[in-house]
């Protein structure tokens, strides 16, 4: 039996009333529709000219792609159809998948629809603890390269470009003590599936395991919206607290500690004989926490609430 509810209209009332947290639903044909595909592209070719700081996966088959600037969206292409026509070029009949996260950060326009849409949705449900995240899906992959799996986030999946479909589980459908399963051929009866179309609005919960497949050899382009409701972490708080967070930080762990440990000489490792930690915090700790009493957080809650406030749930605010 289907789980999945569809409607030809979206109402934020009763979509928190019914399915928010509760089970998946898809909306055909929304209206508005808060991104254009000739938008979503100029932002995600944007995004890999940041700083040369790429924000995109790339994936061929089951392999991801190390030396993939060659492969990624750029300028010269123009748009989407000519971008496929490249790709198609250099890597024949072999299945992409392109991936690039937290491109709202590189066109205001885009931004600023995307925050007016889902402004609807924060008034009765509240503004994200942690801002959501926008990702863009591309690729003529058999089914997303990660597999099956559970995310700690709700999902908002916008249809652009071909059709793709979404199968679920209400429930974790393994055993094992694994987070994903890649060949999930043996889980299929168990599943139930919806096919997004363009213009279409797919939400599951952040309950539900799930993996994305294509109908067809060709494309498929959609946009992710997370909002985070599971596994809700101090340090996300602590990272808007201490310092300024920009986009490459928000797929590039390696930077953001950078960022946050700049100011601490100490070494970030000690030596812990016997497996036994000593009473006293090591000299790293202690610094960081000097830090933190030193700094006038007062005024660093009303700067962050503020920013907050205004991105609307989509940070970093575009320039």
């Amino acid at each position: 039996m289907t789980e999945l509810v569809t409607v030809d209209r979206l109402d934020w009332a009763e979509f928190a009333e019914h399915y928010w947290d509760k089970r998946p639903v898809l909306v055909r044909g929304v209206r508005p529709m808060p991104f254009v595909a000739e938008e979503v592209f100029a932002a995600a070719v944007r995004a890999q000219e940041y700083d040369g700081q790429p924000t995109a996966q790339f994936t061929v088959e089951r392999t991801q792609q190390g030396e993939r600037q060659e492969l990624l969206p750029a300028a010269a292409d123009g748009s989407f159809d000519q971008y496929e026509q490249r790709l198609a070029e250099r890597l024949g009949e072999r299945g992409y998948a392109l991936i690039v996260s937290g491109f709202h950060a590189f066109d205001r326009a885009l931004w600023s629809r995307e925050k007016e849409f889902f402004g609807g949705l924060w008034a009765q449900v509240g503004l994200p603890l942690t801002g959501a995240i926008t990702t863009m899906f591309h690729g003529n992959y058999d089914h997303s390269p990660v597999g099956v799996h559970k995310d700690r986030f709700a999902t908002f999946m916008f249809g652009l470009r071909e059709r793709k479909r979404m199968r679920f589980w209400a429930e974790r459908p393994w055993d094992e003590p694994v987070s994903s399963v890649v060949d999930y051929a043996r889980f299929v009866p168990s599943s139930f599936a919806v096919e997004v179309e363009p213009g279409d609005l797919l939400y599951w919960p952040s309950s539900y395991y799930h993996v994305g497949e294509n109908c067809g050899r060709r494309p498929a382009t959609s946009v992710n919206i997370g909002v985070p409701r599971d596994e809700h972490k101090v340090e996300y708080e602590l990272e808007d607290l201490l310092a300024d967070l920009d986009p490459r930080t928000l797929v590039n762990s390696g930077a953001r500690l950078e960022l946050l440990a700049g100011e601490i000489a100490a070494p970030a490792r000690v030596e812990a004989p016997g497996q036994v930690l000593t009473a006293q915090l090591p000299e790293a700790l202690e610094e960081a926490l000097r830090n933190c009493r030193e700094q006038s957080l007062g005024e660093r809650v009303k700067d962050v609430s503020h920013r907050r406030w205004a991105a609307g749930g989509f940070e970093p605010v575009p320039d």
